[in-house]
């Protein structure tokens, strides 16, 4: 009788010593917080005292937590906040668990950093200046809300765009116009907004004049009709004595002097002239 129960606490002596015979199938609940992700693993029957690992596959490395359970569950927090589709692992003893955990960005936050080049543009440019925006939420995530760009132009024209994040990031064009001045750009998703963006728009290269004189030349303007900005970049060429000459000018309110005489002079910015007429030579 001795023999046989010896026999009997020897075999289950071996069963219980087998990897896994007497931790039973853990159960996984992932909940989030604002700053963190929990993990409830749970068991009937799950003795106190069995090691817990809970491991993170993120984008930027593994993430790395270590506990031991309690009598039937355990709880165990990562501090990782971050929006997308994360893998995880959760090793119970000799037992693991795998799966993906979700989680979707937070709403956005105040303030919104307006990303706008350039700040300067001319009127006249065929591409108008893009605006780029990361709306980002407490915890850095880009936030999916819909993004509302308004735009008020140096005429007071007001120019709305909606736009939704893609790939991280919302963008659109920003059309300036036909008026110099300055443009104010501000953007709006859900509760939060943003800094308000100024663009300078300035007046294009020359593409008007007005020989008044041999040596002056008025209503310097754009292919729009605004007036030219001071300091321009213009210069007069002809001849003189036989030699080719290039005359720098410099505008200021419109109008420009000549320094000196270029007999057959043409004025010439940025892949426009005009050449002075005979009647203009006095």
């Amino acid at each position: 009788m001795r023999s046989a129960l010896i026999v009997v606490l020897g075999a289950l002596l071996t069963a219980c010593g087998r990897p896994g015979a007497a931790i039973p199938a853990p159960h996984v609940d992932v909940g989030t917080t604002d700053t963190a992700t929990t993990f409830l693993v749970s068991a009937p029957g799950l003795p106190a005292g069995v090691p817990i690992t809970v491991t993170l596959f993120t984008p930027a490395g593994t993430r790395r937590v270590q506990g031991r359970s309690g009598p039937g569950s355990a709880q165990l927090t990562v501090s990782y906040a971050r929006a997308g589709l994360t893998p995880y692992r959760v090793q119970v003893g000799p037992r693991a668990v795998t799966g993906e955990l979700r989680r979707v960005p937070g709403p956005p936050v105040t303030p919104l950093q307006l990303k706008i080049g350039a700040r300067a543009v001319r009127v006249t440019w065929p591409r108008p200046p893009a605006l780029v925006l990361h709306p980002l939420d407490a915890q850095g995530n880009v936030a999916a809300l819909l993004v509302t760009v308004r735009s008020t132009r140096p005429d007071g024209t007001v120019v709305t765009a909606h736009m939704t994040p893609r790939h991280l990031y919302a963008w659109t064009w920003l059309p300036t116009g036909h008026v110099p001045g300055l443009m104010h750009v501000v953007a709006t998703t859900g509760h939060a907004a943003g800094e308000v963006g100024d663009v300078d728009v300035l007046p294009g290269p020359p593409a008007r004049a007005q020989w008044t004189a041999a040596r002056r030349v008025d209503a310097l303007a754009d292919r729009a009709g605004n007036r030219v900005g001071d300091g321009e970049a213009l210069s007069v060429q002809g001849t003189r004595d036989g030699w080719n000459v290039t005359l720098p000018v410099t505008p200021v309110n419109a109008r420009a002097a000549l320094r000196a005489d270029v007999p057959g002079g043409t004025l010439t910015a940025e892949g426009w002239a005009t050449t002075r007429t005979p009647a203009n030579s006095r």
